[in-house]
């Protein structure tokens, strides 16, 4: 894709910034299932939470209402950002190991930039409009 490129994972704002958004594993591009990751407006914290893509949820606008979900919170550790993953079952840190416009790996998985559901890109986790 042009104008990809790997970001700088020393750079904790960068990283924030290009993790926002939609993602699908690599190896289930025909999943129902994306993730998505939107980290509130200045802050290091967003839910990792898959959600399912549908016809019914684009012409609805409403999406199934989950209860706990993990916890993604950035954070910065020996010079790299790093991801810290908390849950009821408990808390994790994990290594981002490559990250750009359109894909990141983590864990050994690729993600790949999905284009998600519009209605969503303006919206904060609350459900009222935000100005990103």
């Amino acid at each position: 894709m042009e104008n990809d490129y790997e970001i700088d994972l020393t750079e904790l704002d960068s990283v924030r910034e290009n993790l926002n958004g939609f993602w699908i594993p690599e190896n289930h591009l025909d999943s129902e299932n994306i993730l998505w990751l939107d980290f509130y407006k200045k802050k290091k914290i967003a839910t990792w939470e898959t959600i399912p893509f549908t016809e019914e949820i684009k012409r609805t606008k409403s999406l199934p209402i989950k209860s706990c979900p993990t916890l993604a919170g950035l954070i910065k550790l020996n010079g790299k950002v790093q991801m810290e993953f908390v849950s009821l079952g408990g808390s994790d840190t994990t290594e981002i190991e490559s990250l750009a416009k359109t894909k990141f790996k983590i864990n050994g998985m690729t993600y790949l930039r999905h284009k998600g559901y519009d209605f969503l890109k303006t919206w904060n986790v609350h459900g009222y409009e935000s100005k990103k």
